[in-house]
């Protein structure tokens, strides 16, 4: 239990890194210095909170694995859609940059957590 209950936790930091950076630079910080749309730039940052906020729900989960068991797998679940979301922009756009192609990766195979959920759930 121990193992996931530190997983969990570490996991949480992939959104909050993600969704700090985005709050605090926007998205200026992907445009290499290009002109973008203010809601571009609005909506960027929006979803950055979002981001932020499932980083959270993943460090409370961790804090009592049992009576927070709904919550990480809402917080794996949107881990999966915003994977997926981004799969379909690798296939229609092309390739990102390698951070947000290894975010992509653990967000696709975080499915798999819920089966150790489950097992640790067991016991």
């Amino acid at each position: 239990m121990a193992a996931f209950r530190i997983l969990s936790f570490l996991m949480g930091f992939i959104p909050l890194w993600f969704g700090v950076n985005g709050l605090l630079f926007g998205a200026a910080e992907h445009m290499g210095g290009d002109a973008f749309a203010a809601a571009m730039d609005n909506q960027y940052r929006y979803l950055s909170g979002v981001y932020i906020g499932v980083g959270l729900m993943l460090f409370y989960s961790a804090g009592d694995i049992r009576k927070r068991a709904m919550l990480f797998r809402f917080a794996m679940l949107f881990f999966f859609i915003g994977g997926c979301a981004r799969l379909v922009s690798y296939l229609t756009v092309g390739a990102p940059p390698t951070e947000q192609f290894a975010a992509m990766f653990v967000e696709i195979l975080s499915p798999l957590l819920l089966l150790w959920q489950a097992r640790v759930l067991r016991r």
